[in-house]
C-alpha cells in the first residue's frame, strides 16, 4: 500500500502546477461572488463563498473578509476567530491592522472589553495614527472599568448574601442547640418527677404495712385485756 501511494503522488506531481493554478482560479471567482454579495448586504451569501474560497485557497483577504461577513450577522466568537487566522496570515502592518481592529470590535460588541483592550493596543502598535482605533480602545477601558466596579459589587453582594446565611445558619443551630436541651432538661426533670412518685408510693406501702403492725399490736392489747378481765371475772364467781 505504501509503495502504490508514493507511486501515485510521484505520478500526479507533473499536474499539480495546473491543478493549482485552476484552484485558484476557482478560488478567485468564489470570492469576487463573495465581495458582490457582501456589497449587497447578503451577507450569509457572501459567508457561505468565502469559506468555500478559504477551503480551496486560504487567503488572508478571503479569511479576512469571511471574518466580516460573519461579524455582520452577529456571531462575534465565531467572526474573531476568523480575524485571529488572518492576523496569522497577513504580513502587511495596515491590514494587520485592520484585522486587528476588527478583532477589537468582535470582543466588544461580545462584552469581552479586556480582550477588545489588548486587540485595540495590538491595532495602535501595527497602525499608531489610527484615531479610531485610539478612540474605541477609550470606550473599551471604561466599560472594562465600569465590568470590573460590576463584578466587585456582585461579590460583595455575594460575600454578604454568603454571610448572612452563615449567620442564619449559625442562629437556627443555636437555637436547635437549645431547644435540644430544654427538651433534654424536660426528659430528665420528668424522669425524677416519676423517680419521686415512684419512691412517693414506696413510702406510702411501707407506712400502710407499718399501721397494721400498730394496729394489729394494739388488737393484741385490747384481746389481751380483755381476757384478763374474763379472767378475773372467772376468778370472783368461782370463790361466791
Amino acid at each position: 500500500m505504501i509503495r502504490i501511494l508514493l507511486i501515485s503522488c510521484i505520478m500526479t506531481l507533473s499536474g499539480l502546477s495546473a491543478i493549482s493554478a485552476q484552484s485558484k482560479g476557482k478560488a478567485h471567482d468564489l470570492r469576487r461572488d463573495a465581495d458582490q454579495a457582501y456589497d449587497r448586504q447578503q451577507y450569509d451569501q457572501a459567508e457561505e463563498s468565502y469559506r468555500r474560497s478559504t477551503i480551496i485557497d486560504p487567503d488572508e483577504k478571503g479569511v479576512f473578509n469571511l471574518g466580516n461577513s460573519i461579524f455582520h450577522q452577529n456571531r462575534y466568537d465565531e467572526a474573531a476567530r476568523q480575524y485571529e487566522k488572518a492576523i496569522d496570515l497577513i504580513e502587511n502592518p495596515q491590514e494587520k491592522a485592520k484585522a486587528w481592529y476588527n478583532l477589537g470590535n468582535a470582543h466588544y460588541l461580545n462584552g469581552k472589553y479586556d480582550k477588545s483592550v489588548d486587540a485595540y493596543k495590538r491595532a495602535l502598535i501595527e497602525d499608531p495614527n489610527d484615531l479610531q482605533a485610539k478612540q474605541n480602545l477609550m470606550l473599551a477601558l471604561r466599560e472594562m472599568k465600569m465590568q470590573e466596579q460590576q463584578q466587585q459589587q456582585e461579590d460583595q453582594q455575594q460575600d454578604q448574601q454568603e454571610q448572612e446565611e452563615e449567620q442564619q445558619q449559625n442562629q437556627q443551630q443555636q437555637q436547635q442547640q437549645q431547644d435540644d436541651e430544654k427538651q433534654q432538661q424536660q426528659n430528665q426533670d420528668s424522669e425524677q418527677e416519676q423517680a419521686q412518685d415512684e419512691l412517693e408510693q414506696k413510702l406510702t406501702k411501707e407506712q400502710a404495712m407499718q399501721l397494721l403492725e400498730i394496729i394489729d399490736e394494739e388488737d393484741q392489747k385490747v384481746q389481751e385485756k380483755l381476757r384478763k378481765r374474763e379472767a378475773g371475772e372467772k376468778k370472783k364467781t368461782k370463790d361466791w
